[in-house]
């Protein structure tokens, strides 16, 4: 009877630890599901916001993309945790280089060295930014023109 009583109860804890293990694995699953669509979104989002600030940059004045990249501020520090790799790095110093390129452009000559330094720098990272993300989706550019 001793022998029954202990299999039985075995049994039951053996299920139990089979659920609980399943349960877990279930749940874990479903939060790595939900965290890829999210970056899948987040990355789309950031490609987007990136085309627009390169696009300011190169034909509006730069007191226009600064203001372009304040507006998307705020979904940059909500989205921070699923951007691809370097890309927050590369938006915060794209930010600190705009910024330092309106006060340069408005106290020096426009043809500046300092000017040029910025202006290239802010370019590469931008093309920086924008590998990050085809990286991440694990596109390969050209990929991405041949449907453009």
């Amino acid at each position: 009877m001793l022998e029954t009583l202990l299999g039985g109860l075995l049994a039951v804890l053996g299920g139990w630890g089979s659920t609980y293990f399943q349960l877990r694995y279930a749940r874990k699953n479903k939060m790595d599901e939900v965290v890829a669509e999210r970056k899948v979104e987040v990355n789309a989002q950031a490609y987007s916001h990136i085309k627009d600030i390169q696009g300011s940059f190169l034909q509006a004045t730069t007191k226009d993309t600064n203001n372009l990249i304040y507006k998307y501020e705020q979904w940059f520090f909500d989205n921070r945790l699923f951007l691809p790799g370097k890309f927050p790095t590369l938006w915060l110093s794209i930010r600190t280089n705009l910024n330092k390129y309106a006060r340069t452009e408005q106290t020096k000559d426009t043809e500046s060295v300092e000017l040029e330094k910025l202006n290239k720098k802010i370019h590469d990272d931008i093309k920086e930014a924008i590998d990050e993300i085809y990286k991440d989706m694990g596109i390969k550019e050209g990929e991405l023109q041949e449907y453009a």
